[in-house]
């Protein structure tokens, strides 16, 4: 059973695995179900509904939220003045981060496990 991976950290739930030192090995862990939320539970990997084209992990997706810049709606893609795509800006990239503080503070257990201390 997932539950019975996770190692107990000094400060509760950590992820089972030590962290991963790129993006595409933390990929690799999300999709194979071997993260965990702070329950213990795992992350459940699917394809985010905000038309980010990213995988969800326990994180606020930018592309939930409204930029402060482009004002894109949620679900759209940041727009440069051009008119053509652009990555989330970074005003909406912070929004992400404030909730996700706000949702520590909270101590949601629905956020990814931290790592473990090395």
């Amino acid at each position: 059973m997932l539950q019975d991976r996770a190692r107990l950290g000094a400060d509760g739930i950590t992820q089972p695995v030590p962290a991963p030192l790129y993006q595409a090995d933390y990929l690799k862990l999300l999709g194979a179900d071997i993260l965990i939320d702070r329950r213990g539970l795992a992350l459940g990997a699917a394809e985010c509904g905000w038309a980010c084209g990213g995988l969800t992990d326990g994180f606020t997706c930018p592309l939930s939220l409204s930029c402060p810049l482009c004002h894109a709606q949620p679900s759209q893609r940041c727009r440069r003045p051009s008119g053509h795509d652009a990555d989330p800006h970074v005003g909406r990239l912070h929004e992400a981060g404030a909730i996700d503080r706000q949702r520590e503070e909270r101590s949601d257990p629905t956020l990814p496990a931290p790592w473990p201390a090395e």
